[in-house]
């Protein structure tokens, strides 16, 4: 069954629970944006892209970030040897809930192999650190051949760089172990934790589109599936089409949450929507999100609320947060904009929330910041699109 919710398309399967998070009041999580959280770096550092963001059990927020995409004219100087601003920082950055920087480590030339393109952080529940990969674009972004001046580029354009390991870290940046490597993983990108099963769920994500769920201590693949509990597909599905059939294979799958109740929500970016399982692989249901969205997709990441019943979505290509009341899959509101400013977005990519309810946001490539929301309580939809969410004393937006 297929109805429209408020713009988004659900679909349910008759006689099944998408979750037992309680009744639906009408209400939802407020929010306001604390434009001082992180604290300052400390001179000269500065954040790459930030393509990840989770919150560890004890509360402090992890961000995987970057190391490319900066301009050597006039943002990393002390890089260049033609000033003192800025030097990049370590790949993974470590905050405190008050904002203040922890640690830094990790990234290339440490002596363990690092991803073209890392793409998602996650902490277990023994506070070890799950970092995966994407697909970086070949080198130049440009067409292979050397044509000369003024000459159409000649031969086949040179193939991405598909990261195909997961890395394993203690939380203070010890290399623990590599996983996979030789093509067993296509952009392994987020993950998600069963301590009780001692199962890890990866979102296999770019190059192999499927759910792959590990053993938690040898990394050994146990079991995957694709869209709809289907046996997973590498092809390639070719351009999103929205007046299309769903697709009955992932797009690009780039997040994996899982519920106390024992759902798993993955988030299938290419597809437009975010799609519901058992932990055998079973499904369960779907939501899809702004479903005309071209594009790299609007289902970035997932978070749920302290008391699972909400659903946050990232929608990248939107610049939005959308949340949803998690046993309905219903629409509720969202929060944000395009910009450059606190409670705007830039290239949003992850979410996560702690367990005070405040929310944090990663954005990629240009945007380069983690934004801290902070939990108000809950109440009335204001709104259906709440724009940006700054303190009231401002005069709102």
């Amino acid at each position: 069954m297929r109805v429209n919710v408020r713009g988004a398309v659900v679909a349910l399967i008759t006689g099944l629970s998408v979750g037992c998070s309680g009744g639906d009041d009408g209400t939802v999580p407020t929010l306001v944006v604390d434009a001082l959280w992180p604290m300052p770096l400390e001179y000269p550092s500065i954040l790459g892209p930030v393509s990840g963001v989770t919150v560890a059990p004890d509360g402090n927020v992890l961000i995987v970030t970057r190391q490319d995409g900066f301009s050597a004219v006039n943002e990393i100087n002390s890089v260049t040897g033609t000033g003192q601003c800025c030097t990049p920082t370590m790949a993974v950055v470590e905050f405190a809930p008050d904002g203040r920087k922890v640690r830094e480590w990790g990234g290339p030339d440490q002596g363990y192999p690092w991803p073209a393109r890392p793409h998602g952080i996650a902490v277990d529940p023994a506070g070890n650190v799950w970092i995966g990969g994407g697909v970086a674009p070949p080198a130049g972004g440009g067409r292979g051949g050397r044509g000369g001046r003024g000459a159409a580029p000649t031969g086949p354009p040179p193939a991405p760089t598909v990261d195909d390991f997961v890395l394993k870290f203690s939380r203070d940046g010890n290399h623990l172990m590599t996983i996979g490597g030789s093509g067993a993983f296509g952009g392994a990108n987020a993950f998600a934790f069963d301590a009780d099963a001692n199962e890890v769920f990866v979102a296999d994500g770019y190059a192999n589109r499927r759910v792959a769920v590990l053993d938690m201590g040898t990394g050994a693949v146990k079991r995957s599936w694709g869209a709809y509990g289907n046996e997973p597909s590498s092809a390639a599905l070719g351009p999103y089409d929205p007046n299309a059939a769903p697709a009955q294979q992932f797009r690009s799958v780039t997040c994996v949450e899982l519920a106390d109740d024992g759902l798993l929500y993955v988030c299938d970016r290419g597809n437009n929507r975010v799609q519901v399982f058992e932990t055998d692989g079973t499904f369960v249901a779907e939501v899809s999100i702004a479903p005309s969205t071209l594009g790299d997709g609007s289902a970035a990441d997932v978070a749920l609320s302290p008391d699972e019943r909400f659903l946050y979505v990232a929608d990248g290509m939107n610049e939005r947060v959308l949340i949803f009341h998690r046993e309905t899959l219903s629409f509720r509101t969202s929060f944000g904009v395009g910009g450059r400013y606190p409670s705007h977005f830039r290239e949003l990519g992850g979410v996560a929330v702690d367990a005070q309810g405040n929310v944090y946001t990663a954005e990629n490539g240009q945007g380069r910041r983690v934004q801290k929301f902070v939990f108000q309580g809950t109440g009335p939809v204001t709104a259906e699109h709440q724009g940006a969410l700054y303190p009231a004393s401002t005069g709102g937006m």
